[in-house]
């Protein structure tokens, strides 16, 4: 029996010290806390232990706003921005002519109007930007073009989107161009009108849409020396289109192929030509490209395209075009933004026995933000027009800054350099123009 006597009185032992020490733990009774007491008791006591503190997750940091930036005006489901640029031009080639060059000095109006909606869902917003430019000398050269573009997202379901687009474009084509005579009093006014309706469905890593849209492109009369006119209601057509687009690549993902395939017919409202050819054709065009979406870094579409063009008219070949489209932004730093942008296409010619022109464009724009109120911004841009009859290139390029004097108030200069090379003789023209502006916005 004594061989059990030291474990019994170890167990023993333990027991006397956790009950102490559970004793010990234990909030000592409201009596001890009686008034009656003058001090408590030296018991000690273990303090209980509080309640976790809530645990507080910090909000997401909000994008730092630009103290510059335009407030813009109205408190309802719209906001607008209102600008207007006032301010000099001087050319050293006012008509752009090739043999006759002419300096002049004009004044400049630009206006533009913005908005954007403020809805927890769908999103519309749009502008439009009219500039005039008057010259003193030759008032016949003065220029009057704008812009016009909205764009509505309406959301249907969670995976269902519909977006809707319009834009109007007012420009402007001077001697310079090839399709312009060189006798001309005045440039030519080219207007086209766009509207187009998608529907896109998200499938799960697979996006559809489906696409239908209406252009119409037209081209004013020019006056000619002499008392002459040119007649251009033959190069005016409507041009319907449908296209189909399939994107792969679920929600988030930084990159994601694209097929676009689409059906364009083109109906001029002449039957027949200057030249007594039927312009009527049926067009369509394949592209293959990549959706970038890496943040703040990159972000734009770059595609393969593939177009083609038959004519209604025997003597027009079917024309053909292959080049890359798209846009795409780099921003290395939030000072710098870079903008690369391409595009091919197929144009009219109101040449006789030639189908259509063949364009190519390319350009590069950087802004970069040297202080807070002052930016810097730089471009160059070329392309090249194909007609078989001839070859034509043209190269752009430009330097300008921006100084904010408020955010209602800004400095601008622009000093833009242009130069046309053609492979028909005596067309070949450059111009050198300075653009100086006070902006005013809210």
């Amino acid at each position: 029996m004594g061989q059990f006597r030291v474990p019994v009185s170890v167990s023993c032992v333990a027991l006397f010290c956790s009950v102490t020490s559970a004793a010990l733990a234990q909030e000592p009774p409201d009596l001890l806390k009686s008034p009656i007491f003058d001090e408590a008791p030296s018991v000690p006591v273990v303090a209980k232990p509080q309640d976790p503190e809530p645990i507080v997750v910090p909000r997401k940091r909000k994008p730092q706003t630009d103290p510059y930036a335009a407030q813009g005006v109205g408190d309802g489901p719209f906001r607008f921005y209102p600008t207007i640029e006032i301010g000099s031009v001087v050319t050293d080639n006012v008509s752009n002519s090739p043999t006759i060059r002419q300096t002049d000095v004009g004044f400049r109006i630009k206006p533009t109007l913005a908005f954007q909606s403020d809805w927890s869902r769908h999103q519309w917003r749009g502008s439009a930007t009219g500039e005039w430019m008057n010259y003193d000398s030759t008032p016949s050269q003065s220029t009057l073009t704008g812009t016009a573009q909205s764009n509505f997202r309406l959301d249907i379901l969670r995976h269902t989107h519909a977006d809707f687009a319009a834009s109007f474009t007012a420009n402007q084509s001077g001697i310079g161009n090839p399709e312009v005579p060189g006798n001309a009093v005045s440039p030519r006014r080219d207007y086209s009108t766009a509207a187009s309706a998608a529907i896109s469905q998200d499938f799960g890593g697979l996006e559809g849409q489906l696409r239908a849209g209406l252009i119409r492109n037209s081209f004013d009369n020019v006056a000619l020396t002499g008392g002459g006119t040119e007649i251009n209601t033959d190069r005016n057509y409507w041009q319907p289109t449908l296209a189909l687009r399939g994107t792969y690549g679920r929600f988030g993902a930084r990159l994601k192929p694209f097929a676009e395939i689409s059906y364009d017919p083109r109906f001029h409202e002449q039957t027949v030509d200057r030249n007594g050819q039927r312009r009527n054709s049926q067009g369509g065009a394949l592209a293959l490209g990549l959706l970038v979406d890496s943040g703040p870094i990159w972000k734009g579409d770059i595609s393969a395209n593939f177009i083609a063009r038959s004519f209604d008219d025997p003597a027009l070949k079917t024309a053909t075009a292959l080049g890359l489209s798209g846009n795409i932004t780099w921003s290395p730093t939030p000072l710098w933004n870079i903008v690369a942008s391409t595009g091919v296409s197929l144009g009219e010619s109101e040449q006789a026995n030639v189908s259509a022109t063949q364009n190519w464009n390319v350009g590069l724009q950087a802004n970069y933000a040297l202080r807070d109120n002052v930016n810097l911004r730089s471009g160059i841009s070329a392309s090249i027009a194909n007609s078989n009859s001839s070859l034509d290139t043209t190269t752009a390029a430009s330097l300008g800054a921006d100084w904010q004097l408020n955010p209602n108030m800004a400095i601008s200069g622009t000093v833009q350099s242009t130069w046309f090379g053609s492979s028909t003789p005596n067309t070949n023209y450059d111009e050198q123009r300075v653009i100086t502006s006070l902006v005013f916005r809210r």
